[in-house]
């Protein structure tokens, strides 16, 4: 098998190389760089120098308001004892100062110590400890109340001041974590020093409060814990500190006071001696000072020989860790450019062939394709640019195969939707087929239908089957081809309104108002009546059954407007602007999206002819939906008024309205027609002859397709004398001016023939002739279908007031609209 190095070098392109060797050159010295500096700097030094300044930051802000607030406890806790003991004015205002002078250093620490920043610093024990040591200090106020009252002991006294000064000495202990060994043993050994000194003087409380009199056992239990913590501290502080502070330590545990004091301690401790309080005061009158120099000079030498030292050293390899680190990165920089360079042009290159394929040539591909057109693979997919390096160019190679795939898969859908419109196509032509067949075999059933029963199911059969045909005709239009009914006249567009309202299964909940002089022209009447009954039979499916749906038209200045209010519960506003989106772009049409097939079609229809669809919320509650066909659609010169005026001639079917006023027709709850003894005669003339009254005849439910029942004409075809104007003579055959049918005119066999030739009419009641082929199918106009519907609605309304007893107002029944 042929390998890419050797295919790729047949055809004289550069060697490739691999771009492992490339990535080594372009990052092992940056690398290493990196690493040596960042171990060492970041894993010692920085760490370190991050670690000193939060353990200065937090010596200062937490620490030495700590120890200040462990001072004036110690204090507060003698002065408590003496109250407790003593009972005189005086110790008690002493007490009371010194209470005053711990909350201000409670207050002090506590705005130190909580402070944003310092909160974001502590860890998660050092935190728990500092709240903990909070809430133990507002418990304060509570042992001052007992201890005014004397309602405590001296030991309970002592214990709970001595709680405050160890939950202060164990926050002290936990935010010591210095990254270096000897300032953290020392530092601890100074904290543990300082709190020996704290349990020293509770000794010396309790000790005072005595006086002469023996200890009590539970005074004597209480000094002996106090004593064994305090040499233990005091132990621990001379193991931990080192140096000059070991110096410090030593001198106090040799001195002459601190030897006076261990021996009475011990006497008290072990032997349950009672000193004197003169000698007891000695010892600790001596050691007392002594101890308080000491933390004071270890404190001082802790900072000066210890931390500090530390802190410039740490700072000093800091410093130097990004000197050096800085000096390598920019050696690093220098050759990883150089060797990067070439390497990020060859990408830079395939990013910009990735995006014009993505953004340009496939696109325009897809567009092409749907438009129709073909396309050549090969011209359509060029190679990309190779680069030098090895994996770019089998890069370069799969983004060739990519586009290539990308190419023949967008042609192989295109045929794909093709041979399914084509599908779409052949189904719609098979249904419509035999829907026409049914639609005239109807028409013949229709003819000899005797009762108004039967023709009042034959026609919702009639009704059915126009719907289905509208729907055969919807997938002709989602697959892009034009639909085959067409007229070679303007149609009105009252008429062309009705035609579509006629297609709608609860056509009688729908309401026309407006009025408009103007017509919809021949070519797209269809397509017209199409899209709007779509939307009226969207409106109607989406509101309840005792409400109405209103359709308005109106001539406006950009053309002709319709409007389709509903009062159903509306939609959301995403889901209408959803909607008006796909309807203003004309989406191709989703095998996945099956659930908004009018949607498709009346978008395709829309985009087909130019014709602006939005929709609105109405005012019910509900939605509107606004269709405005633009001016080239509309007819309004004078020649389609003279037409109409000469086909408005024609006397209308009877039992058709007779004009009157203007006003909306209410289909659905038609005004009263004319009663038999009391028909008016009206001549219909000017512009509106030929249109129903304004509360006229009700639109049949028969589009344009359907077979003609107009009942002026005979099963022959031929005009009745009820339908031929006053005086006129039947032509030969039965063959009506094009003019008054407002259709082409058809051959009709004997036509030419004399009339002493011509074969005897059937007779009316005889049996009809066999159904005529397929292709003799004749389509109705709008005007043909309005007529015989109104005449058949007109007999129905007369029917049902015969019925009823005494004669009625057909508007108390119906209402007024």
């Amino acid at each position: 098998m042929t390998k890419p190095e050797q295919l790729h070098g047949s055809h004289g392109r550069p060697r490739t190389r691999p771009v492992g060797r490339r990535i080594a050159m372009l990052l092992a010295i940056p690398l290493a760089a990196l690493v040596s500096l960042w171990v060492f700097s970041a894993g010692t030094t920085l760490s370190a120098a991050l670690q000193r300044s939060e353990f200065t930051r937090m010596y200062k802000d937490v620490g030495l308001p700590a120890g200040t607030v462990i001072g004036a406890i110690q204090r507060e806790r003698a002065a408590a004892v003496a109250v407790l003991t003593a009972r005189t004015a005086a110790g008690g205002r002493a007490y009371e100062d010194l209470a005053a002078k711990t909350d201000a250093a409670v207050a002090a620490f506590r705005a130190a110590a909580f402070k944003p920043r310092l909160r974001n610093a502590m860890g998660p024990e050092l935190w728990e400890r500092m709240e903990a040591l909070d809430d133990s200090l507002d418990q304060l106020e509570p042992l001052r109340t007992q201890i005014t009252q004397r309602a405590a002991s001296t030991v309970q006294a002592i214990d709970a001041y001595s709680g405050f000064s160890d939950s202060t000495f164990r926050l002290l202990t936990t935010f010591i974590s210095v990254n270096d060994t000897a300032v953290y043993r020392q530092s601890a050994g100074i904290t543990h020093f300082s709190w020996a000194s704290d349990f020293m003087l509770r000794e010396d409380a309790l000790m005072s409060a005595a006086g002469a009199r023996r200890l009590t056992a539970a005074e004597r239990m209480a000094f002996a814990g106090w004593a064994g913590n305090r040499e233990q501290f005091f132990s621990l502080a001379r193991v931990e500190v080192t140096g000059e502070l070991s110096r410090v330590v030593e001198d106090l545990a040799t001195s002459t006071a601190y030897g006076s004091f261990t021996l009475i301690e011990t006497q008290i401790r072990w032997q349950g001696l009672n000193p004197g309080v003169r000698q007891w005061r000695t010892a600790t009158q001596e050691l007392t000072p002594l101890w308080f120099t000491s933390s004071s000079r270890v404190g001082d030498v802790l900072n000066d020989d210890v931390v500090e030292p530390a802190g410039h050293r740490i700072m000093l390899r800091f410093f130097l860790a990004c000197v050096v680190g800085l000096l390598i990165v920019a050696a690093s920089v220098t050759l990883s450019v150089l060797f990067a360079r070439r390497l990020a042009r060859e990408l830079r290159d395939l990013q910009a062939f990735a995006q014009r394929l993505a953004h340009e040539r496939l696109p325009a591909v897809v567009a092409r394709l749907r438009r129709g057109e073909k396309v050549d693979v090969d011209a359509e997919a060029p190679r990309p640019e190779r680069g030098r390096t090895k994996e770019i160019a089998l890069v370069a190679d799969a983004f060739d195969a990519v586009q290539r795939t990308a190419v023949g898969t967008a042609v192989g859908e295109a045929e794909l939707r093709a041979s399914i419109n084509r599908v779409f196509i052949n189904l719609s032509w098979r249904s419509q087929s035999l829907l026409h067949r049914q639609l005239r075999l109807l028409d013949q059933m229709e003819r000899r239908a005797s009762s108004p029963e039967e023709l009042d199911d034959l026609f919702r059969l009639d009704h059915l089957t126009t719907r289905m045909r509208r729907h055969a005709e919807g997938l002709v239009i989602l697959s892009g081809s034009p639909t085959v009914r067409a007229w070679d006249h303007p149609v009105a567009a009252e008429d062309v309104v009705r035609a579509a309202i006629a297609e709608v299964e609860d056509y009688t909940r729908v309401e026309v108002t407006g009025a408009s002089s103007a017509a919809v022209t021949g070519d797209v009447v269809a397509d017209v009546i199409h899209l709007l009954a779509e939307l009226i039979e969207n409106a109607a499916s989406f509101s309840p059954p005792a409400t109405e749906v209103t359709v308005k038209v109106e001539t406006v200045a950009n053309g002709l407007a319709v409007e389709v209010v509903d009062r159903g519960v509306g939609l959301e506003p995403d889901e209408l602007e959803e909607l008006n989106r796909r309807l203003n772009s004309a989406v191709e049409f989703d095998l996945v999206d099956t659930e908004r097939l009018g949607l498709f079609v009346v978008a395709r229809l829309a985009d087909r002819h130019g014709i602006q669809v939005s929709l609105l919320p109405s005012p019910y509650g509900g939605t509107t939906a606004i269709v405005l066909v633009p001016h080239a659609l509309v007819v309004l010169d004078d020649d389609w008024h003279a037409g109409r005026g000469r086909a408005a001639a024609a006397p209308q079917p009877v039992g058709s309205a007779a004009h009157g006023g203007g006003g909306p027709a209410r289909l659905g709850r038609p005004s009263r027609p004319a009663l038999p003894g009391r028909i008016v005669q009206a001549q219909p003339s000017g512009e509106l002859a030929g249109l129903p009254a304004g509360r006229g005849a009700v639109p049949p439910p028969a589009p344009p397709l359907d077979p003609p029942l107009d009942s002026a004409l005979d099963p022959s075809g031929t005009l009745t004398d009820r339908a031929r104007p006053n005086g006129a003579e039947p032509r030969p055959g039965g063959v009506e001016d094009s003019e008054v049918t407002g259709r082409l005119p058809r051959r009709v066999r004997q036509s030419s023939l004399a009339p002493q030739l011509r074969g005897r009419s059937a007779p009316r009641h005889a049996q009809p002739a066999a159904p005529a082929g397929e292709d003799d199918f004749e389509e109705p106009s709008p005007e043909l279908s309005r007529d015989l519907m109104a005449s058949l609605q007109s007999g129905w309304l007369r029917g049902r007031v015969d019925d009823e007893p005494g004669e009625l107002d057909p508007r108390d029944e119906w209402g007024e609209s």
